[in-house]
């Protein structure tokens, strides 16, 4: 399929080196950082809210759904105010999870300066709704496990979406590495991807499919940056009262206790050369600092989480030798414990995408 370019694309296309094409235009505003999504004309937060919510505010609504009490839905809108308030512009958005209505109620005085990104529902009468919600939708995306007739079929109605202007970008996520390479191939009119990657997880560097999806415009969204909030698990400086993550932790240490001394007494070391970060923030810095991502996506239950991953975009281009060593200790911590470190319902990220 020919790629038809605008003129403003096509010129500053032809104005690039090769090297340059695999970095999405980028540019600071205030504290907060935007990079192109691909060829889509859309600049998106680097630092982008996350679709999840949090698990102990949720109650069962109907078969595969949930809805946050009211308490958890105005901590949530709350915390998701003030990210706007620090630039991020992209939001994540699950009907799953019961937040279409409240993002559109949240979003509604200021739909032209957010993106919304809706996903897995994708019938007929889902996308109406859904633009009768938003007006529109920015990016649209689902789920694909491989590339079948299927996938090919739920695209296809994603394409009309786009071709009838109710949807502005469309793309998937997958946790495959050769579905990422096939979509390129088989999806027709793809604009981005979201794929998982953290510095444990970044099996993609080694791969054909980065500079693949760079030669071709495809812009890619960072999913998984903390693996599922597992690496806050790695860090032995947790502090008290983070839970439910510091009583974890305590419990894995001590589940764990035959193979871990040596590797959290290194990875402490590490740790207690930054002061003033966290595991977490040197995490999401490294996530930050790779240039062919347009967005990274993060789910943000608490306002220090969000507090952190903002500090985080500070000198995310510069990682000083103590970063790495921190880095390099927690993969090594992550290495001494198999897939333990991780839910068992994440445990494939060890499996597919550890380098």
């Amino acid at each position: 399929m020919t790629k038809h370019l605008s003129p403003t694309r096509r010129a500053f296309l032809s104005g690039c080196t090769g090297a340059l094409l695999s970095q999405p235009r980028e540019y600071q505003r205030g504290g907060m950082v935007f990079r192109r999504l691909g060829q889509t004309g859309m600049d998106v937060s680097l630092l982008s809210f996350g679709s999840h919510t949090d698990p102990k505010d949720r109650k069962p609504a109907g078969r595969g759904k949930t809805v946050l009490t009211p308490e958890g839905q105005a901590r949530r809108d709350r915390i998701i105010s003030r990210a706007f308030d620090l630039g991020v512009n992209l939001l994540d958005v699950y009907d799953s999870e019961g937040q279409w209505e409240p993002a559109a109620r949240l979003v509604h005085q200021k739909r032209n300066q957010v993106l919304i990104s809706l996903a897995h529902e994708v019938r007929r009468q889902d996308l109406e709704r859904a633009a009768k919600l938003f007006s529109h939708v920015d990016l649209y995306r689902f789920h694909a496990a491989e590339i079948d007739g299927p996938t090919l079929e739920t695209w296809d109605l994603l394409r009309k979406a786009k071709e009838a202007g109710v949807i502005r970008a469309i793309g998937i996520a997958t946790h495959i590495e050769p579905t990422m390479t096939r979509a390129l191939d088989e999806l027709e009119g793809l604009d981005y991807l979201f794929f998982p990657y953290n510095f444990i997880h970044a099996r993609a560097d080694y791969g054909e499919f980065l500079p693949r999806a760079a030669r071709q415009g495809v812009g890619l969204i960072a999913m998984k940056p903390l693996a599922s909030g597992s690496i806050m698990r790695l860090d032995p400086r947790a502090r008290a009262g983070a839970a439910p993550e510091f009583e974890r932790l305590q419990l894995w240490q001590r589940g764990n206790r035959p193979i871990l001394p040596a590797a959290v007494a290194e990875l402490t070391k590490s740790l207690d050369r930054l002061p003033d970060e966290t595991l977490c923030m040197a995490a999401m810095r490294f996530v930050f600092s790779r240039q062919f991502l347009s967005a990274a996506i993060t789910g943000m239950f608490e306002d220090r989480l969000l507090d952190d991953n903002y500090q985080a975009l500070m000198r995310y281009r510069e990682t000083r030798p103590e970063e790495r060593s921190a880095l390099d200790a927690a993969r090594q911590m992550a290495a001494a414990t198999g897939s333990g470190w991780l839910p068992a319902g994440y445990r494939w990220l060890d499996g597919q995408w550890r380098p």
